[in-house]
């Protein structure tokens, strides 16, 4: 059974699905240097809905914006053994650089269209001193 972490009043960085962290990873591992693209956007809608409002999407560019691991969710990491202890130290030093693209609050916006757009060049995605 992996180890337990109280998530309650830390920081959410733990919250994210485990493919992110293993692809980063696996990324460092590989000296994969590219830019990314990542974008966040609503594939089909109800068949009684033709289009959405977005909303929620400043809370999101604001988690990008102070993203960082704390003592508490690198240990956590650490003692799961899933990663190397190297790429989980170097996670202590991760911040985010990249461009967010987003809709305003309260745009109408459509099945297949992001909503939200994130570019970054890959040093900018993996772990290093700032």
């Amino acid at each position: 059974m992996p180890p337990q972490i109280d998530v309650s009043g830390s920081e959410d960085v733990l919250l994210t699905d485990l493919y992110e962290l293993t692809m980063l990873s696996a990324y460092e591992a590989s000296g994969l240097r590219e830019s990314a693209v990542f974008e966040l956007f609503v594939r089909a809608l109800p068949a009684s809905r033709r289009f959405l409002v977005a909303a929620g999407l400043e809370q999101a560019v604001d988690y990008l914006e102070n993203l960082h691991f704390g003592r508490a969710e690198l240990d956590y990491l650490a003692r799961s053994g899933r990663f190397p202890k190297g790429f989980v130290e170097r996670l202590s030093e991760l911040r985010f650089t990249g461009d967010v693209d987003a809709l305003p609050e309260g745009t109408i916006a459509f099945e297949n269209e992001p909503l939200v757009r994130v570019t970054a060049p890959s040093e900018d995605t993996t772990p290093r001193k700032r």
